[in-house]
Formats: structure tokens, sequence, C-alpha cells
């Protein structure tokens, strides 16, 4: 069975609530999520909930899941947001330590000091940073964040460079870098850029 035949089939039956196809996505992607959280957060309780709300995402939204879709790209990008969150909240505790401690300190309340963002708008603006790119550097930045490929994995794809391949990346973060610093502040930048980025 080709591999296309098969991602179909499995996510048709989790669509359909077939949880043994669950538990098979669970023993296929589980210690890869569990690598790549890995790469912001070193707490393994704090990694063992992510992993636990990412494929309770999945399961709860599984209507949504499209026939073709690569449910591995898929659940990088629900723990990519809950890291996000993650690391807001942390800011927030940070900031509230600040406060604290500042004896009423005035505090800049401009929108690029407001980490209010919600899932739904993490996305939005991720979407529209990356449609800021041409058309084959978006290809090879999503292959690389998306799909987790390798820089090599890629230029074999595409016959092209690993080194290519690498220039592509780098002026695609640079691209999004400036783009969230101008519309949403260079806290939002550099939050994204740490969790696309590592």
């Amino acid at each position: 069975m080709s591999d296309t035949k098969e991602i179909f089939l499995l996510n048709v039956r989790l669509k359909e609530g077939d949880h043994n196809a669950f538990m098979e996505v669970y023993e296929k992607y589980n210690r890869g999520i569990y690598h790549f959280i890995k790469k912001f957060i070193q707490d393994t309780d704090t990694i063992d909930d992510i992993i636990h709300d990412a494929f309770l995402n999945l399961w709860k939204y599984r209507s949504n899941i499209k026939n073709n879709l690569s449910l591995q790209a898929y659940l990088y990008r629900i723990s990519r947001n809950i890291i996000f969150r993650h690391l807001k909240e942390k800011i927030r505790s940070a900031e509230a330590i600040l406060e604290t401690s500042s004896d009423n300190q005035s505090f800049d309340n401009s929108p690029s000091a407001d980490y209010s963002l919600e899932s739904s708008e993490y996305d939005k603006i991720y979407e529209l940073a990356i449609g800021q790119l041409p058309p084959q550097r978006k290809r090879i930045f999503l292959m690389s964040r998306e799909e987790g490929l390798s820089y090599k994995e890629i230029a074999d794809h595409l016959k092209i460079s690993p080194n290519t391949v690498k220039e592509h990346m780098s002026l695609a973060m640079k691209t999004i870098r400036e783009y969230i610093a101008k519309d949403h502040g260079i806290i939002y930048a550099l939050l994204f850029l740490y969790t696309l980025g590592r």
C-alpha cells in the first residue's frame, strides 16, 4: 500500500472516531513530538502535559481532519501553539514578579507588550507571515517547519543543494521576523521565531 493511500485511510478512520486509529497515530508520532517539544522545554512533566494536550486536541477536533492531511505536520502545529501559550504564560509570570517588586513603577501597555494572543490569532499571524514569502521559499519553509524535513531531505526532494535550502531558510526567517516585528511588535517576533527556529 502506498504511503498516500495509508495516510488517507488512517485519516478517514480517525475522523470517524476509530480509537484504534487514534492509538496508531499516537504510537507513530508521540516520540517525534516529544523530541520536538524538548527543543524548547526541558521539564519532563510539562512536556508530557503538552503531548497529552496535543493529542487530546487532535481527537477533540478530529471531524476537521482532511483526508489528505499530514497528521505529523498537524500535530507539530498543535504542539507549537501550546508551546507558544506556555512561553507567554512564563512571560506573564515574570512580568507579575517584576511588577510586584517594582514599587508600582509604570510598565509599557502598548500592543507590543500585550501577550494575550489566542491560538487562532497565532495561526492567523503565522499564515500572514509565511504568506510574505516567494513561492519556492515558502515551500522550503513549510517542508522544514511543517513536515519536519532536514535540509538534506528538502534538497534531495527539490533537486537543489543543501546550501541553497539553508539560504532560503535564513531569508525566510528574516522576512518573517521583520513582518511580525513591524505589525505586531518585537516581543511577538521573538516568541514566534523561538517556536519556529529551533
